[in-house]
């Protein structure tokens, strides 16, 4: 049988890349090509110049199939921006036979989809966090049971339709079909976690370049998902200011600064204005968690990735006591960053998916496995 190619984009504030995979039955998808450009067109995670955009884009598809040796028809992509909101909702439905089968399952997801939503937004995810069969909760697969009542307990993604209409444009403009548009928290959430972790619970924190995704993934699924406009560009401003250089001057000094690779003049000026944004950014990841006023305690492991998450004020942070303390964490959280390669069932041919910064990415050539 001949193997399928799957491409994805993570359409970044600061970064673009695309990768491209092949995937054979019942073998992990295996990254062919892989590129990456600054983000042009892009800002805190929309599009704000359609031409910029569309040709960074292409710049950047173009140069991930020449290292794939294929050309691509179609792209998953990645959406993001202060724009994504998130609520719950619960769908009911009488079960059509003896047993419940699978139809029986979409219809009740689609009953949750009913949630009221403003006609300026639409549904990217109804993600179904439990199923419950006459009155017996905490499933999670009800597909063979006997039941006369199926209801799902749903976690609804919406997007505003201007931002998707104009991600859309910008695809279908190089003559690409879109196969889905995909929220990048709930990409990494569903594709780094091992099936333990989802089960015990973990804090999703994706830090990039204007963009914070958060994901709360607790007994085997999403229960929560936020969002701000806070993200790494905050403090490479901070540094364009400090040291009074250009931005791309200041955003490699911010890589070296996170590396320890800057001489120590520059790392103690530098240092002298990191720590007010870093609790900016950490506070604003403390008043999303307020938003979850329905879960009772939240899980006790934090997981990372993303280009801020480098920064070492950041990761101070975050585990500062003080936060935490106001909020219901089941105990002290461990602390943890994701790499490329924890990343289960992808194996990267290309060996340039390396560091947190391309996680998002390599997820969703995981993410594209499942839905295919």
């Amino acid at each position: 049988m001949s193997k399928k190619v799957i491409a994805g984009l993570d359409l970044g504030s600061t970064k673009i890349t695309a990768v491209i995979a092949t995937v054979d039955d019942a073998k992990a998808p295996q990254v062919i090509g892989v590129a990456t450009q600054p983000s042009q067109g892009m800002k805190k995670g929309v599009i704000v110049n359609i031409d910029s955009a569309i040709n960074c884009i292409a710049t950047t598809l173009e140069a991930a199939e020449r290292m794939a040796g294929v050309t691509v028809s179609s792209v998953y992509v990645t959406i993001n921006g202060k724009h994504i909101t998130s609520t719950n909702n619960k769908g009911v439905v009488a079960v059509s036979q003896d047993e419940i089968v699978r139809e029986d399952v979409f219809r009740a997801i689609e009953s949750a989809r009913t949630v009221s939503i403003p006609p300026s937004r639409e549904i990217l995810h109804v993600i179904p966090r439990e199923f419950i069969v006459d009155a017996q909760g905490g499933i999670k697969d009800p597909i063979g049971m006997s039941g006369t009542r199926l209801e799902v307990d749903a976690h609804i993604v919406s997007a505003t339709s201007t931002s998707v209409q104009n991600l859309l444009k910008c695809i279908q403009n190089l003559g690409l079909r879109v196969d889905d548009v995909i929220f990048g928290g709930w990409a990494s959430s569903t594709a780094v976690l091992t099936d333990t972790e989802k089960e015990l619970g973990v804090l999703m924190l994706d830090i990039g370049g204007g963009t914070t995704d958060l994901a709360l993934v607790e007994n085997g699924g999403v229960i929560g998902t936020k969002m701000f406009a806070v993200g790494g560009r905050v403090f490479t401003k901070r540094i364009e200011q400090t040291l009074g250089v250009g931005y791309e001057i200041a955003e490699n000094k911010k890589i070296e600064y996170s590396l320890d690779t800057l001489d120590k003049l520059e790392k103690i000026k530098i240092a002298k204005v990191m720590t007010k944004d870093a609790r900016t950014l950490v506070r604003g990841i403390a008043l999303s968690l307020e938003d979850f006023e329905e879960i009772e305690n939240f899980p006790s492991s934090i997981l990372m990735c993303g280009g801020g998450s480098l920064l070492p004020e950041i990761k101070a942070e975050v585990l500062n006591y003080p936060w935490l303390q106001e909020l219901p964490f089941e105990k002290f959280p461990k602390f943890e960053f994701i790499h490329p390669e924890m990343i289960a069932d992808v194996i990267d041919d290309t060996k340039k998916i390396k560091d947190v910064t391309d996680v998002a990415v390599i997820c969703l050539a995981r993410m594209a496995l499942e839905k295919k």
